[in-house]
């Protein structure tokens, strides 16, 4: 009850927050990041130490090599950022947002000495930093001042503390052991176990529903720049009276931003019942690297940062196990744009005998509203939809043979003429718009004139689909139910 109540607290401050209208967005006025996200955790290591968050006694967030920390507690773990750089796209630059406090590693000006601390609650240039491989699987992090980053281990009097003050040099491997960090993965994704067995047999009856809520990548959407508050209500809204009186046992959502998550699990309790949302970020591999930073949502009109962008799947509060997956996606060629690595999550309820996995597939081609040729999966000779699609599969396989009956699917971003890129997903299974297993791959359109989000089920019982226009996407919600 009091986890609850401190997040209803949480979202009315929130919401309040977007009636005044504010010169600088305060901290306070940002929705923390939920403990349910499933992005990857890293730690910092320079010269064998790790880099912490350091309090100190005015709080003052510095960033230091740690003279006694032996394993990455909460003030040594980090999630990895990048956001859009003009000119340059995503997957430039990474940023650094610190579990212990939220915020994120920002460069101080010079006279504050150059140091790194953990003030900022957005992304700008300050919080910007370019992975400088070198040789022995490190890196030198280059500081929006033009200088690398570098920890006081000598006689510094601030001992430890990371500050950008390294000149570039010519050859950039005569960087010293204090000017040379290495990122270490840290548990993170979800549950680090296994998935635990059902302790029950899955109900025949199921209602789950898909919708890709367009809460970023589409300037023509009304919650494309929303605050998270604002994005919970609002789709909570549309999907309550989509459904009526009929609860949802499951809802996949594609193109949310990661802070909206908690607000709307506490939107979708005041009318569903009981529910965790869960969260899973979009990457991109940071330039040069094999490192995957989260792409970040667009600040909120208002100036708030509003997290990562992903999906999210909201399940009953019942859920034990959850665990998000960076699925095969197409990598960066040449002098094109970085391609999102993009995410599923899935989560099982033992005491209902059922799991659920929501994914959010690469776009193929397509032409923009300029008419320029879009898309991240167009190269017919190594598609990567069909590979995503196995790789779902594949874990659906996993929890069917653990005894779960699993529904699946998402914004899988292939209309009906290319079903078959989808083909791994359909045997022993019934696709949400197929009256039998048998029948022909075809549904409503959902996006525009298109069929391209899709929910799997098991065969044996009775399907309906139902195809609603939410009215704040450019995507209607799909509703799979089951007798």
């Amino acid at each position: 009850m009091l986890k609850r109540i401190r997040l209803l607290l949480v979202v009315v401050l929130t919401a309040l927050s977007t009636v005044v209208a504010l010169a600088v967005p305060s901290a306070a006025a940002d929705t923390p990041v939920p403990p349910s996200s499933a992005g990857q955790r890293w730690a910092l290591k320079v010269a064998d130490h790790y880099v912490t968050v350091s309090a100190g006694a005015n709080g003052d967030s510095k960033l230091r090599a740690s003279m006694t920390a032996t394993t990455p507690g909460p003030t040594e773990q980090f999630t990895l950022h990048t956001d859009w750089v003009t000119g340059k796209g995503f997957g430039t630059t990474v940023s650094f947002r610190s579990e212990a406090t939220g915020n994120y590693v920002t460069t101080e000006d010079d006279a504050s000495d150059s140091m790194l601390r953990t003030r900022a609650t957005t992304i700008g240039a300050w919080e910007r930093f370019t992975l400088k491989p070198l040789s022995g699987g490190v890196f030198g992090l280059l500081a929006s001042n033009g200088k690398y980053v570098a920890a006081e281990l000598g006689t510094y009097p601030d001992k430890g503390l990371l500050r950008a003050r390294t000149a570039q040099p010519a050859n950039v491997e005569t960087l010293g052991s204090w000017e040379r960090f290495s990122l270490v993965r840290v548990d993170g994704q979800g549950s680090t176990s296994p998935a635990p067995a059902p302790t029950a047999q899955a109900p025949v009856a199921r209602d789950v529903v898909s919708w890709n809520v367009c809460a970023n990548n589409n300037g023509s959407c009304t919650l494309n720049d929303a605050p998270s508050a604002t994005v919970a209500t609002n789709v909570s809204n549309a999907l309550h009276q989509a459904m009526g009186t009929r609860r949802p046992d499951a809802i996949f959502f594609q193109e949310i931003c990661e802070k909206a998550a908690k607000p709307l699990e506490l939107a979708l309790e005041s009318w569903a019942g009981p529910m965790d949302v869960r969260f899973m970020p979009t990457s991109f591999k940071v330039a040069g690297t094999s490192i995957e930073a989260q792409k970040d949502c667009d600040d909120s009109k208002d100036g708030v940062s509003r997290g990562s962008f992903g999906i999210a799947l909201a399940v009953p509060d019942s859920n034990t196990w959850y665990q998000g997956t960076v699925l095969p996606s197409p990598p960066k060629k040449g002098t094109d744009p970085a391609k999102e690595q993009r995410p599923m999550l899935c989560a099982v309820m033992p005491a209902e005998g059922t799991a659920y996995c929501n994914a959010h597939f690469s776009s193929g081609p397509y032409t923009d509203a300029n008419g320029n040729p879009q898309g991240d999966d167009t190269d017919p000779s190594d598609l990567y939809r069909p590979k995503q699609a196995q790789a779902m599969r594949d874990t659906v396989d996993a929890l069917t043979a653990k005894g779960y009956t699993t529904y699946y699917g998402g914004d899988l971003n292939t209309t009906q003429n290319d079903v078959s890129y989808l083909s791994t997903l359909y045997p022993g299974h019934q696709e949400c718009g197929q009256p039998t297993p048998s029948s022909p791959h075809t549904g409503a359109p959902t996006d525009g004139n298109n069929k391209i989000d899709y929910i799997f089920g098991p065969q044996g019982p009775t399907y309906t689909c139902r195809v609603v226009d939410g009215t704040l996407s450019d995507h209607r919600m799909i509703n799979l139910t089951t007798s």
